[in-house]
Order: C-alpha cells, then structure tokens, then sequence
C-alpha cells in the first residue's frame, strides 16, 4: 500500500516479468541486501548514503516471492559473506524469516556473521504517517542496521 503513490517510467508496450528471477539491483561487496517492493525504493536511497561512508552493499530485488530465486541470492553471498534481509512485513513470522532460513540451509558455509532481518514492529500498521515511519522500516533505520553489521 505504501506503493500507491510511487512514480516511475512503465513501458508503452505490453511486458512481462520473469517468475522466480530476482534483479541485482546495485553491485557490492561488503554486504548482500535482501528485498523487495517498498524496501527496493527504501534501500536503494539509503544506499547511496552508505557508500559515501565506504559501505559497499549488493542489492538484490526478489521481484517474486513464490518461487523466490536463491540461486542470485547465494551467489551474492558467497561475494559479500554477510546477509541482511529488508521487508515492509512484520519481523516476527515475516517472509523476512522463511527466506532466511532457506539462505542458512543453502549458504551456511559462506556466511561470516548471523543472518540479520529488518522488518515491521509487531503492531498493526497504523494510519498516521509520523507513528507508520516509527512501525515500518525507514531509510535511516535500514542504514544504520547495515552499518552495525558491517562494524562501522
């Protein structure tokens, strides 16, 4: 929902999408950001902030959730050896949790630090814009997880 009122260039002609193939949407290589919808938007912004402090993130647009594609997500990781999962949806039973227990069956050795997920509080979404910016993740919050599990 909080897409509506997104702007962006959509094609003139008819298209399609993929099933099941994600988009690295920014190379990188300290650490490999999980995401899709809103928090593609979110993150991306964030980003920039980030590697003006030299933190150098890959980021990878899931684009499907089901199937979702582990493949892009593995090979980044064996790259970045770090992982942090972005999702609008709650923390606790998020699809935030599901993709990163399919990451730990699948990239376990290449993985240096726990998985971390930056969600939702656990509370309805709430209609005020100043108490929504408190519940669901922001471009500052995003950043500033990123940057403690990067160490700065």
């Amino acid at each position: 929902m909080l897409l509506y009122k997104t702007k962006g260039q959509i094609p003139k002609n008819e298209y399609t999408l993929p099933i099941g193939e994600a988009e690295v949407k920014r190379e990188g290589r300290n650490i490999t950001v999980v995401t899709y919808s809103l928090m593609v938007h979110r993150y991306l912004s964030a980003a920039e902030k980030l590697s003006e402090e030299g933190i150098d993130a890959e980021v990878i647009d899931l684009k499907t959730l089901s199937p979702f594609d582990l493949k892009t997500v593995v090979n980044s990781v064996k790259k970045t050896n770090k992982v942090v999962i972005v999702h609008q949806a709650c923390l606790t039973g998020g699809l935030g949790a599901e993709i990163g227990m399919r990451m730990v069956e699948a990239a376990f050795d290449y993985l240096d630090s726990p998985i971390k997920r930056i969600g939702s509080l656990d509370v309805p979404v709430p209609f005020s814009p100043l108490l929504e910016d408190f519940v669901v993740p922001t471009e500052e919050k995003i950043a500033e997880e990123i940057k403690k599990m990067v160490g700065k």
